[in-house]
Protein backbone atom coordinates (compact mmCIF):
# COMPACT_ATOMS: atom_id res chain seq x y z
CA UNK A 1 0.00 0.00 0.00
CA UNK A 2 1.17 3.60 -1.36
CA UNK A 3 1.16 6.48 1.58
CA UNK A 4 2.10 9.83 0.48
CA UNK A 5 4.43 10.98 2.89
CA UNK A 6 3.03 14.43 2.48
CA UNK A 7 -0.16 13.56 3.79
CA UNK A 8 1.16 11.15 6.80
CA UNK A 9 3.59 14.34 7.83
CA UNK A 10 0.35 16.83 7.40
CA UNK A 11 -1.99 14.26 9.65
CA UNK A 12 1.10 13.87 12.16
CA UNK A 13 1.24 17.57 12.74
CA UNK A 14 -2.44 17.85 12.59
CA UNK A 15 -2.33 15.33 15.52
CA UNK A 16 0.36 16.66 17.24
CA UNK A 17 -1.75 20.32 17.95
CA UNK A 18 -4.57 18.32 19.00
CA UNK A 19 -2.96 15.93 20.92
CA UNK A 20 -0.11 17.23 22.38
CA UNK A 21 2.58 14.94 24.35
CA UNK A 22 3.03 16.60 27.78
CA UNK A 23 6.71 16.17 29.23
CA UNK A 24 5.07 15.33 32.58
CA UNK A 25 1.66 14.74 33.30
CA UNK A 26 -0.48 12.00 30.83
CA UNK A 27 -3.48 14.06 30.98
CA UNK A 28 -5.05 17.01 32.97
CA UNK A 29 -4.63 16.94 36.91
CA UNK A 30 -7.46 18.69 37.34
CA UNK A 31 -8.22 17.19 40.41
CA UNK A 32 -4.62 17.69 41.99
CA UNK A 33 -4.63 21.62 40.17
CA UNK A 34 -7.69 22.30 42.45
CA UNK A 35 -6.44 20.82 45.55
CA UNK A 36 -2.88 23.21 45.08
CA UNK A 37 -5.26 26.39 44.48
CA UNK A 38 -8.54 25.77 45.20
CA UNK A 39 -9.17 29.82 44.82
CA UNK A 40 -8.71 29.45 41.36
CA UNK A 41 -11.76 29.47 39.26
CA UNK A 42 -9.89 28.01 35.74
CA UNK A 43 -7.01 26.79 35.35
CA UNK A 44 -4.78 26.94 31.60
CA UNK A 45 -1.44 25.05 30.98
CA UNK A 46 1.43 26.27 28.86
CA UNK A 47 3.78 24.27 27.49
CA UNK A 48 7.18 25.84 27.08
CA UNK A 49 10.81 24.33 25.67
CA UNK A 50 13.88 25.08 27.81
CA UNK A 51 16.75 26.64 25.50
CA UNK A 52 20.11 25.49 25.32
CA UNK A 53 21.18 29.00 26.96
CA UNK A 54 18.42 28.91 29.85
CA UNK A 55 19.40 24.88 29.96
CA UNK A 56 23.01 25.90 30.60
CA UNK A 57 22.58 28.72 32.90
CA UNK A 58 20.32 26.42 35.16
CA UNK A 59 23.17 24.11 35.05
CA UNK A 60 25.62 26.94 36.17
CA UNK A 61 23.42 27.50 39.09
CA UNK A 62 23.64 23.90 40.14
CA UNK A 63 20.05 22.61 38.83
CA UNK A 64 19.72 19.35 37.47
CA UNK A 65 17.59 19.19 34.06
CA UNK A 66 16.26 16.14 33.86
CA UNK A 67 14.68 15.00 30.18
CA UNK A 68 11.00 15.26 31.54
CA UNK A 69 11.75 18.98 32.74
CA UNK A 70 13.44 20.38 29.25
CA UNK A 71 9.65 20.69 28.02
CA UNK A 72 7.85 22.00 31.35
CA UNK A 73 3.96 22.20 31.44
CA UNK A 74 2.78 25.53 33.89
CA UNK A 75 -0.31 25.49 34.69
CA UNK A 76 -1.66 28.58 35.29
CA UNK A 77 -4.42 29.63 38.24
CA UNK A 78 -6.79 32.18 37.24
CA UNK A 79 -9.86 34.17 38.34
CA UNK A 80 -12.17 36.44 37.10
CA UNK A 81 -12.10 39.91 38.81
CA UNK A 82 -15.44 40.03 37.96
CA UNK A 83 -18.57 37.83 36.21
CA UNK A 84 -17.97 39.22 32.42
CA UNK A 85 -14.31 40.29 32.97
CA UNK A 86 -11.48 38.45 31.48
CA UNK A 87 -9.59 36.31 33.31
CA UNK A 88 -6.55 36.96 35.09
CA UNK A 89 -3.50 34.41 36.59
CA UNK A 90 -2.73 34.58 40.13
CA UNK A 91 -0.12 31.76 40.29
CA UNK A 92 1.84 28.59 38.62
CA UNK A 93 1.83 25.18 39.27
CA UNK A 94 4.99 23.06 37.85
CA UNK A 95 4.66 19.70 38.80
CA UNK A 96 8.52 17.86 39.09
CA UNK A 97 9.74 14.66 39.78
CA UNK A 98 12.37 13.86 41.68
CA UNK A 99 14.00 10.08 43.54
CA UNK A 100 14.29 9.97 47.02
CA UNK A 101 15.45 7.02 49.23
CA UNK A 102 12.78 4.37 47.86
CA UNK A 103 12.20 5.85 44.59
CA UNK A 104 10.35 8.46 42.31
CA UNK A 105 8.27 11.36 43.96
CA UNK A 106 5.86 13.42 42.39
CA UNK A 107 5.68 16.92 43.78
CA UNK A 108 3.91 19.80 42.81
CA UNK A 109 5.19 23.43 43.44
CA UNK A 110 2.73 26.42 43.57
CA UNK A 111 4.36 29.59 43.21
CA UNK A 112 2.61 32.99 43.32
CA UNK A 113 2.79 36.42 40.97
CA UNK A 114 5.48 37.43 43.22
CA UNK A 115 7.78 34.58 42.59
CA UNK A 116 7.32 32.79 46.09
CA UNK A 117 6.15 29.45 46.47
CA UNK A 118 2.53 29.18 48.64
CA UNK A 119 1.89 25.46 48.56
CA UNK A 120 4.26 22.39 48.20
CA UNK A 121 2.75 18.95 47.11
CA UNK A 122 3.87 15.19 47.34
CA UNK A 123 1.90 13.28 45.87
CA UNK A 124 2.78 9.77 44.83
CA UNK A 125 5.90 8.56 46.75
CA UNK A 126 6.77 5.24 48.81
CA UNK A 127 8.93 7.54 51.18
CA UNK A 128 8.70 8.55 55.25
CA UNK A 129 5.23 9.45 55.53
CA UNK A 130 6.57 12.59 57.45
CA UNK A 131 7.92 13.85 54.25
CA UNK A 132 4.71 15.05 53.24
CA UNK A 133 3.22 16.85 56.26
CA UNK A 134 2.81 20.04 56.74
CA UNK A 135 5.80 20.16 59.69
CA UNK A 136 8.52 19.62 57.04
CA UNK A 137 6.65 21.11 53.77
CA UNK A 138 6.40 24.46 55.17
CA UNK A 139 9.97 24.92 55.65
CA UNK A 140 9.66 25.82 51.62
CA UNK A 141 6.87 28.27 51.83
CA UNK A 142 8.19 31.63 50.89
CA UNK A 143 10.96 30.50 49.50
CA UNK A 144 12.31 32.57 46.08
CA UNK A 145 14.79 31.04 42.99
CA UNK A 146 17.28 33.91 44.74
CA UNK A 147 17.56 31.96 48.05
CA UNK A 148 19.53 28.93 48.96
CA UNK A 149 18.54 25.60 49.89
CA UNK A 150 21.14 23.98 51.91
CA UNK A 151 20.34 20.97 54.19
CA UNK A 152 20.34 21.84 58.18
CA UNK A 153 20.60 25.46 57.67
CA UNK A 154 17.86 26.31 55.06
CA UNK A 155 15.87 23.51 55.80
CA UNK A 156 15.43 20.53 58.03
CA UNK A 157 15.82 16.73 56.86
CA UNK A 158 13.35 14.31 58.17
CA UNK A 159 14.69 12.03 60.42
CA UNK A 160 15.64 8.58 58.24
CA UNK A 161 14.56 10.27 55.25
CA UNK A 162 17.36 12.45 54.00
CA UNK A 163 17.42 11.37 50.07
CA UNK A 164 13.95 12.09 50.15
CA UNK A 165 14.21 15.46 51.92
CA UNK A 166 16.95 17.19 49.68
CA UNK A 167 14.73 15.53 46.18
CA UNK A 168 12.03 17.72 47.85
CA UNK A 169 14.01 20.84 48.31
CA UNK A 170 15.48 20.31 44.79
CA UNK A 171 11.99 19.84 43.35
CA UNK A 172 11.36 23.30 45.18
CA UNK A 173 14.47 24.97 43.64
CA UNK A 174 14.01 23.59 40.43
CA UNK A 175 10.48 24.89 39.84
CA UNK A 176 11.37 28.53 41.47
CA UNK A 177 14.36 28.37 39.10
CA UNK A 178 13.17 27.18 35.52
CA UNK A 179 9.81 29.12 36.43
CA UNK A 180 12.45 32.54 36.82
CA UNK A 181 14.29 31.67 33.99
CA UNK A 182 11.35 31.14 31.77
CA UNK A 183 9.07 34.16 32.94
CA UNK A 184 11.88 36.03 33.96
CA UNK A 185 10.41 37.16 37.03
Amino acid sequence: MYVNKSFFLAVTLLLTFIFPVEGHEKKWPEKRLRQVWPTAQSFISKQISLTPSQMTQLKTEGVKIGSEDRIPTFYFAQVKESPSGKAKSIGIILFIDEYGDNGLMEISVAMGSDGKTKKIDLWEHTENSLIAKDDFLKQFLGKTSKDTFIANKDYQLVPNASKASEAMARAVEKALKITDIIFKK
